[in-house]
Parts: structure tokens; C-alpha cells; sequence
């Protein structure tokens, strides 16, 4: 039940996550999960953003942080999308920082699909 809710919520926008959890509790009644917490990352995040001017630290988009950095956990690569100003490009770099200062750097690699074949990917 977890993988399923990880896994799909972080694809959802915030209109349809009620639903969605609504769908969860009515196919696995009675069944609460608790959130998995990552303190470290969270107290990391929190100081990233602190440090970077104009960028506030609120919560739900620091739950949309985590859902990126599980769900890159379990994908070879991740995409970001949204409209122009939702805060796509500073949710991945905040999340490449907070990587570097917990001691397990990671790299960036943008990608044009259009300019590129499927196997060159």
C-alpha cells in the first residue's frame, strides 16, 4: 500500500491527492500509515532554503521535495513539469544541495528528448 501511495502521489496535483487517498482508504479499509519521516533531510532542507534569498520554507513544498527525492529513489530519471514560476528548477537544486551537504553528491543531466534518440538516452 505504500509503494502504491508514494509512487502515484507525487504524480498527482494537489486537486486530485484527496481523491486519490480517498481511493487508497476505500481498496485497503481500516489501514493507516504513518509518514516516513527523514529528519535529516528535512532539518537540511530547511537550512538550503533559509540560505537562498526568496525562497520561503513552506511545508507542502517541502513534502513535494521529499516525494521527489523518494521517487528518484526508485526511477533511473525523473522528469520535472509544470507551469513557468511553480518552482520546478529550485525544487531540484535545493535538492542537489541538501544531497552534497548529507555527503552523497549527485549531478544533474538535462536532457532534450527531441534532440536525442530513445537509445542515446
Amino acid at each position: 500500500m505504500r509503494v502504491l501511495r508514494d509512487m502515484n502521489l507525487s504524480k498527482l496535483i494537489d486537486e486530485d491527492e484527496g481523491l486519490f487517498q480517498s481511493l487508497i482508504d476505500d481498496l485497503f479499509p481500516g489501514m493507516v500509515l504513518d509518514k516516513k519521516g527523514y529528519p535529516e533531510m528535512e532539518a537540511t532542507i530547511a537550512a538550503e532554503v533559509a540560505a537562498t534569498p526568496n525562497l520561503v520554507n513552506y511545508r507542502d513544498w517541502n513534502l513535494k521535495l521529499i516525494q521527489l527525492f523518494e521517487t528518484q529513489r526508485v526511477r533511473w530519471g525523473i522528469m520535472a513539469l509544470g507551469p513557468t514560476g511553480a518552482g520546478k528548477t529550485q525544487c531540484i537544486n535545493i535538492l542537489l544541495r541538501t544531497f552534497t551537504k548529507m555527503g552523497t553528491p549527485h549531478k544533474e543531466m538535462r536532457m532534450n528528448p527531441k534532440a536525442i534518440t530513445a537509445p542515446q538516452m
